[in-house]
């Protein structure tokens, strides 16, 4: 460092300081690493979050940074892609440095999941049960609020316990604050919460969206048999022959050609047979209609 540059960095605020150093972390890490992406952790348990962390290092990096100071790196940056990628940063929002392609970073980063508690207002992704069995919790007002919502409930040992499983929400119902309270209480955990990728550019500047990189392996090849059922319709309609078409065109066209001579009454050693069978078919049906 120049004695100009320590000047100045001894004249600057601590604070300022910490902000040019994380910025110029930003600018070290976009260099080194290929893919860079934006996820949304506002849910995220802290243990979770270290926990993912260490897993995914240390071809993925996790590094949490003010939207502005995301800006204003950006700024300094010739990266293709960078500008698009910032106006999508979520609120809470954490940069995800990978070594890794964008969909395998995606699939990586958001196939791990932590349970928490419902908070009031949150929508219920799936059944919420309240299971059968004992709790620890010791009778009280809390029985009172179990029993108003239908809870069935006994005193077993000295403390509550449910008699038999009961869905307190149904998939897509909102959480009240009762409820909320209640199954915390209950230690009980429903929601699944992750980061939320908003965006992503790959090492050529390329912009990924969650809806293209939510997209799997199997979808992917779901998507190609339709594709290639749907070309090798329209190649057939169009007469258009190669690899692929020249069989069932050939199909095609005998089958056409052999119901044209069949109307015709052409004899030929494929028709007779077939205008044969037309003819004692008719015969009979005339013969029951006679008799």
């Amino acid at each position: 460092m120049s004695t100009v540059t320590g000047e100045v960095r001894r004249k600057q605020s601590p604070q300022r300081i910490r902000k040019a150093k994380m910025m110029e972390r930003f600018i070290e890490l976009a260099k080194e690493y290929p893919t860079i992406m934006l996820a949304d952790f506002a849910r995220v348990p802290a243990d979770h979050f270290q926990r993912v962390r260490k897993e995914l290092a240390p071809d993925i990096k996790f590094f949490v940074i003010k939207k502005r100071l995301v800006q204003k790196a950006a700024e300094k940056m010739d990266r293709k892609g960078i500008q698009e990628l910032v106006k999508r940063m979520p609120m809470s929002l954490v940069a995800i440095f990978s070594k890794k392609d964008p969909f395998e970073t995606y699939r990586l980063v958001t196939e791990r999941k932590a349970e928490v508690f419902l908070k009031p207002g949150d929508v219920a992704e799936e059944d919420v049960i309240i299971p059968k069995g004992p709790t620890d919790i010791a009778p009280g007002p809390i029985l009172t609020d179990l029993r108003a919502m239908g809870i069935p409930t006994k005193i077993q040992g000295g403390k509550i316990a449910i008699s038999e499983d009961f869905t307190i929400l149904k998939k897509g119902e909102t959480a009240s604050p009762q409820v909320a309270d209640l199954l915390r209480n209950l230690n009980i955990k429903p929601l699944k919460v992750g980061f939320k990728v908003t965006a992503a550019i790959d090492e050529d500047g390329l912009l990924y969206l969650p809806e293209l990189l939510s997209i799997t392996k199997e979808d992917i090849i779901e998507m190609v048999v339709r594709a290639h059922s749907a070309a090798l319709n329209l190649a057939l309609e169009m007469g258009e022959i190669n690899r692929h078409t020249v069989r069932p065109l050939t199909e095609r066209a005998v089958a056409r050609a052999l119901a044209l001579a069949l109307e015709a009454a052409w004899l030929s050693d494929k028709t007779i047979p077939l205008l044969i069978r037309r003819a004692a078919a008719a015969a009979k049906a005339l013969q029951e209609k006679v008799s």
